[in-house]
């Protein structure tokens, strides 16, 4: 009796103060820990009231734990990447199978490699606080029977329930760590720098007794030579290799007093968070209230004015300093004794940070960065002696190596730190898509029906940004993505680059391009471009008939727009021009087999003057090349049901936009044709959603969709698709260059996610970040207008940056990342090159013929192609 038995002797050999861990306690002889989980907090596009509360809030979680020790560590994990890829596997039912080294499986692989290597963790934030102190007894009876006493665990949960209550309020919203997340602090902790551990514990236990610990610290050895700048920490894996780095622990020195909320920079803790490699936190906290803080204030104020009396007595003039840190400490007083909890609790903090490196140079290197960086912000950083134990500061229930570089402050300034900010964005299940730039480097996926199918929100994306902003890149890499994952998409770029998608090998056997200005007559008839509701999308006859009712009347409205745009603007804006038109269009009843031609026969059965007016000039319209797709050549029947492919590419190459600041009495004809065909292509488009079925993923993305908005069927058809597109399950990416624009058309309730490229200009800026949901006027208009840097002339710049708000509300600024589809990216790529070619080397596409305006006898102007003047003047003299 009175030996230990063999288990006790090896517990004595046991290299940590910790004895065991039971679910989130972890127990040392003397003391118990409890360990919470605190969410990532959004700090970036917040306004300064949002922020100031969440500082408040922190301050006073803090607060409450006044005459407590709390150990904070904040600790990275690598993006699940496998977890990721397996996920987005599952949730696509028919990927496109592609091609020998572009199969789906190939994409997935390509793109999980890239996230792993692309050094992308997520920021993990645990708080630990110290319970009451363990008794002899009760560490005698845990030797005995190898685990606390039950009255010791009655006694823990209470004590623990009380700080769990704390700690889960507002500002921290905290819970108990799982078993999985203990371990995970525990392995990162004892391997401080190494790589994560390629996989835990096959057994989900929450208890570690004291022999089961061995199973964490046996493979790990950490070594420091006398006075040597960093440690050496080795780990052994499995099949007999070794893997070493140095680590260098650094510390807080003095700082300048702090402005809460710093609204002009980063919170000082989340300013390591930009270093391009990763640092390691321990906080060890001594929270005190008021009065147990106020005895050393006065001391002090004691020591300050025996001092300014001792001056005094010697008529001699004190000094500056002297009297501010009498002021000081008169105003510290006054906060402890009149002010509130938040105000009055002082912290006694050590704050130790760990960087490492493959060599000791590395390591230094990356100690010196981190130096200087807070050099700038006027905070010291110290590189003490005693590595080995001040790296052991960072393991649970290790005691303080040294009390050396105690800082002492406002429990505020440690809550504006806010250790738990951090990048959150996007749906963490859909595609890659490109990585945060701001804070931090944190991969953003993008799930086109996460907002319909999870959220049962709208669709609706805008895409928003100015010219060379990177929005047709995007747009495409997304349509790319959904494509891949068998999701029918259809976009329409009028301009046509991205037409090359259709080319990639990969896409080539499911994807379609069509050229509209050479589709046959009758495309783009505004009877046929709406759809016939499906029978079997509707429970009753009577929604059927409704949904008929519906279609017939955007029928009517489409073609009375349609043939207003093709008329001059001094006879559009005649009085009777609009009485004549509605007339017409209403005798059509709005059935599918109808078109513009029975519009012009009911105007010239009318026999008035005006009506046989109109009805001349849009029969001569019809005779333009491009408006020969508006009316059909023969009898109209209704459209079969047409098996799409996967993607499918509407174009217009040629087409000439107006300029968005001229009058409609100055455009050409061609500008006059491009509005009512941008409309009927929308439409054309937007037959995908209302042609398939109601649970078939799709997908529409349309540009220069501020045309729609100066018309009644172009906002009708704007505000249905934000409307129907969670009950179709439809992504709906809409581009423009103009916020605005979108807004306009009054689906800001309906927008899900938002994307917002470089803008320039203040007033449109503050219709972006309105989209965003992003308070103006605050300062975020100048971060919008330095999103993607112009490059230097001759030089081409990187990948566009734009600010994503994603479903859930999260907002940060992310950069579009594709170096690991490069193909993909030339493509995409719409920067013109010279010598004919595109910038990935490619033929490009053949541009519109050159024109030159040609006067219309009758007035107005045409454009016309050079090459065939004379025809191109007769055709035009005809017209007239």
């Amino acid at each position: 009796m009175g030996r230990r038995g063999r288990g006790d002797r090896r517990a004595a050999n046991l290299p940590l103060a910790l004895r065991s861990i039971h679910g989130n306690l972890a127990l040392t002889d003397t003391s118990a820990w409890a360990w919470f989980a605190v969410p990532i907090q959004r700090w970036a596009f917040r306004a300064d009231s949002e922020r100031l509360n969440l500082v408040l809030d922190t301050g006073s979680r803090l607060s409450a734990l006044a005459g407590r020790q709390v150990h904070l560590r904040i600790t990275s994990r690598p993006y699940p990447a496998a977890t990721w890829a397996r996920g987005l596997d599952e949730r696509t039912e028919r990927p496109v199978r592609g091609v020998p080294g572009e199969t789906w499986a190939d994409h997935l692989v390509r793109a999980q490699k890239h996230v792993r290597a692309s050094t992308m963790a997520e920021k993990e934030v645990y708080v630990g606080v110290r319970l009451m102190e363990r008794s002899g007894v009760s560490t005698l009876a845990e030797r005995v029977l190898r685990r606390p006493t039950v009255r010791e665990f009655e006694r823990l949960d209470r004590d623990a329930a009380l700080v769990a209550e704390t700690v889960a309020g507002p500002g921290l919203d905290g819970r108990p760590a799982s078993a999985r997340e203990m371990e995970w602090l525990m392995c990162r902790s004892l391997a401080l720098g190494l790589p994560a551990p390629g996989a835990l514990s096959p057994v989900d236990d929450g208890l570690w007794e004291t022999e089961d610990l061995f199973e964490l610290t046996d493979g790990v050895q950490a070594v420091a030579e006398p006075f040597s700048p960093t440690v050496q920490v080795t780990r052994r894996d499995p099949l007999g290799g070794t893997v070493t780095r140095h680590v260098a622990v650094l510390t807080f020195g003095r700082v300048e007093e702090l402005e809460v909320p710093e609204t002009a920079l980063d919170p000082w803790v989340v300013h390591a968070d930009r270093m391009p490699f990763p640092v390691e936190w321990s906080m060890r906290l001594d929270l005190l209230d008021g009065e147990q803080a106020l005895d050393a204030v006065q001391r002090k104020l004691l020591i300050v004015r025996d001092m300014q009396r001792h001056y005094r007595e010697h008529d001699l003039d004190e000094p500056l300093a002297l009297e501010r840190q009498a002021r000081q400490a008169r105003a510290i007083e006054d906060e402890m004794t009149t002010g509130g909890d938040v105000v009055g609790t002082r912290v006694h903090g050590w704050f130790r940070l760990a960087v490492a490196g493959t060599t000791e140079e590395q390591c230094l290197e990356r100690a010196r960065a981190v130096v200087d960086s807070y050099r700038k912000r006027r905070m010291t950083i110290a590189h003490p002696k005693g590595q080995h134990g001040l790296l052991r500061e960072f393991i649970p229930g290790e005691p303080l190596s040294s009390t050396a570089y105690r800082r002492r402050l406002p429990v505020l300034y440690l809550a504006a730190g806010v250790p738990a900010a951090s990048s959150t964005l996007g749906d963490r299940r859909g595609p890659y898509i490109g990585h945060t730039c701001a804070s931090s480097r944190r991969a953003v996926m993008f799930d086109t029906h996460y907002a319909t199918e999870v959220r049962e929100t709208s669709g609706l994306v805008p895409i928003v940004g100015s010219l060379g902003s990177g929005k047709s890149v995007l747009a495409g890499l997304i349509t790319y993505e959904a494509a891949r994952r068998g999701i029918t998409s259809v976009m329409l770029d009028p301009s046509g680059p991205l037409a090359r998608l259709c080319q990639l090998p990969e896409l080539a056997d499911a994807a379609r391009h069509i050229d509209l200005t050479s589709a046959p007559p009758g495309t783009l008839n505004p009877y046929s471009v709406v759809p016939i509701p499906r029978p079997d999308e509707y429970p009753t006859a009577d929604a059927l008939e409704e949904a008929k009712t519906l279609a017939a009347q955007d029928r009517k409205l489409l073609a009375l727009d349609v043939a207003t745009m093709l008329l001059p603007p001094a006879l559009a804006s005649a009085p009777r021009t609009r009485l004549l038109l509605s007339e017409a269009v209403r005798a059509t009843k709005g059935v599918p087999v109808t078109s513009l031609w029975t519009v012009v026969e009911h105007l010239d059965r009318r026999g008035d003057e005006s009506a046989r007016d109109i009805a001349a000039y849009l029969r001569d319209m019809a005779e333009m090349p491009l408006a020969r797709l508006f009316f059909p050549a023969g009898p109209v029947g209704e459209r079969a049901s047409e098996s799409a492919p996967v993607l499918t590419v509407l174009t217009m190459p040629g087409l000439v936009l107006p300029p968005p600041n001229v009058p409609r009495e100055h455009w050409s004809t061609s500008e006059q044709l491009a509005v009512p065909l941008l409309h009927l292509a929308s439409w054309y488009a937007s037959r995908t959603i209302y042609g398939r079925a109601r649970a078939e993923r799709k997908l529409v993305a349309l540009d220069e969709t501020h045309f729609l908005g100066e018309w009644g069927a172009g906002r009708a058809l704007f505000t249905r698709l934000g409307r129907d597109s969670r009950k179709w399950n439809t992504c709906v990416l809409a581009a423009s260059q103009n916020p605005g624009d979108v807004l306009g058309m009054e689906v800001s309730n309906f927008i899900s996610a938002a994307f917002v490229g470089r803008i320039e200009d203040e007033q449109v800026a503050a219709d972006a970040l309105r989209m965003l949901r992003v308070p103006a006027g605050v300062g975020y208009e100048s971060v919008l207008a330095r999103l993607s840097p112009r490059s230097a002339p001759g030089v081409r710049s990187g990948l566009r940056e734009f600010v994503m708000r994603d479903v859930d509300g999260n907002v940060d600024r992310m950069r579009v990342d594709l170096d690991h589809l490069p193909h993909v990216l030339a493509s995409l790529d719409t920067t013109a090159a010279p010598s004919g070619r595109d910038v990935a080397g490619q033929p490009a596409l053949p541009e519109a013929p050159e024109t030159q305006r040609v006067a219309l006898p009758a007035g107005g102007v045409v454009d016309v192609d050079k090459a065939a003047g004379a025809r191109a003047l007769r055709a035009a003299e005809d017209v007239a």
